[in-house]
């Protein structure tokens, strides 16, 4: 009876199951190309799409590597939107795209104007792409950087993934994934950022070409913000509580240098309300390692130098918080600290009134720093 059952139970899905393998297109491997990095540019009103494809140079055969070639070619295609130029790439290349191995995503700042739900959109809803590439912005032009023949690594792209991520954590930028923007952008009070990185030519060799990062852009729902440079950005990164590890350089009366890395930190920031007014208090614990010291003439490294030290750092950390919270949340009007979230569970009413104008409603708000700085780290040398 169950024979049976399971005959007539296969009969009635097999047409189906036959209609669903057409349904899903395959491709051979070899008329595939592999994606290892995409540009997205805007010019006179169409979109150029840059695509950095895997192409091993090494002798041997298609798979061998050689690491001293960049192992990739560059495709360029244009449309009125992304999933038209990558579709008129087929009049130019007799490969299919694949996107499941790419790196990073990269726009040029013409491109960035352009709304970036809808930008983003191709990326997030194609079959065989990925959402967790990391997203990048350039001042520049986005094949520039994926042009630039970097041999930094295995691959291009590599080697511009592997310098994003040693900014984030040397504390000095953040990676920002794909799907982070688009779960920001679906919030209309919260803003995203995207590093920027820029082409650094040290001379004529190709081989001298790299990448760095150039602060961070500030965007909302409706568009580009602003931008964070400098020593700002740890600031930033300090309130969104994203730095982990980086190296500070003071000097002092005591001491002509001293080189500080932090090894444990973390921020909490509070909102007070009172009626329609909110203050937030950010808090910065951190502990430090001394890396490096060099005392003056004549002075001493003793437990009060070591504390004077400390609060030097605290101030300068609380300065930097200060000027990114100037600049992002008052000069920019945006919320890359998602500061209506913590309204929202603080008084979910007073929220209510107030987010049809957030951020906008924050310019109005203030910030105060409270960081505590200690170096607890101090080598094989003791304080007296």
């Amino acid at each position: 009876m169950r024979k049976w059952a399971a005959s007539i139970l296969l009969a009635v899905l097999l047409p189906f199951l036959l209609t669903g393998c057409e349904l899903i297109r395959t491709v051979n491997l070899q008329n595939r190309a592999i994606v290892q990095g995409v540009g997205v540019d805007w010019e006179n009103g169409r979109y150029v799409v840059t695509m950095q494809i895997f192409s091993p140079e090494g002798s041997g055969g298609q798979t061998i590597v050689d690491p001293s070639k960049e192992n990739a070619q560059i495709i360029t295609c244009k449309g009125s939107s992304i999933a038209e130029a990558v579709e008129n790439s087929a009049l130019t290349q007799g490969k299919d795209f694949y996107l499941g191995h790419n790196r990073i995503l990269i726009l040029g700042e013409e491109a960035a104007k352009q709304p970036l739900r809808g930008l983003f959109s191709y990326f997030v809803n194609s079959l065989d792409s990925r959402p967790d590439v990391s997203l990048l912005i350039t001042s520049g032009k986005a094949a520039d950087i994926l042009n630039a023949g970097i041999k930094q690594s295995i691959l291009p792209a590599m080697s511009i993934e592997n310098t994003v991520r040693n900014a984030q954590e040397s504390g000095l930028s953040e990676e920002v994934y794909l799907i982070d923007a688009m779960e920001g952008l679906a919030q209309p009070h919260r803003s995203i950022l995207i590093p920027y990185i820029e082409l650094v030519e040290e001379g004529e060799e190709e081989s001298l070409r790299s990448v760095q990062m150039e602060g961070m852009g500030i965007f909302s729902s409706d568009g580009f913000l602003g931008k964070v440079e400098g020593s700002d950005v740890k600031g930033l990164l300090f309130l969104r509580d994203t730095i982990k590890n980086t190296v500070y350089t003071l000097d002092s009366q005591e001491y002509q240098r001293a080189a500080v890395q932090l090894y444990q930190g973390k921020t909490t920031i509070t909102p007070e309300i009172t009626g329609d007014q909110v203050h937030f208090t950010a808090d910065i614990y951190t502990r430090w390692t001394l890396l490096e010291k060099n005392m003056r003439p004549g002075a001493e490294f003793t437990e009060e130098s070591l504390r004077r030290l400390e609060t030097q750092l605290e101030e300068e950390i609380a300065e930097e918080c200060r000027e990114a919270f100037e600049i992002t949340v008052k000069e920019y009007a945006s919320d890359v600290f998602y500061l209506g979230d913590l309204v929202w569970r603080e008084q979910p009413e007073l929220w209510e009134k107030l987010r049809e104008d957030w951020p906008a409603g924050l310019v109005n708000s203030e910030l105060t720093c409270r960081v505590d700085v200690r170096i607890d780290r101090t080598g094989l040398e003791s304080v007296e």
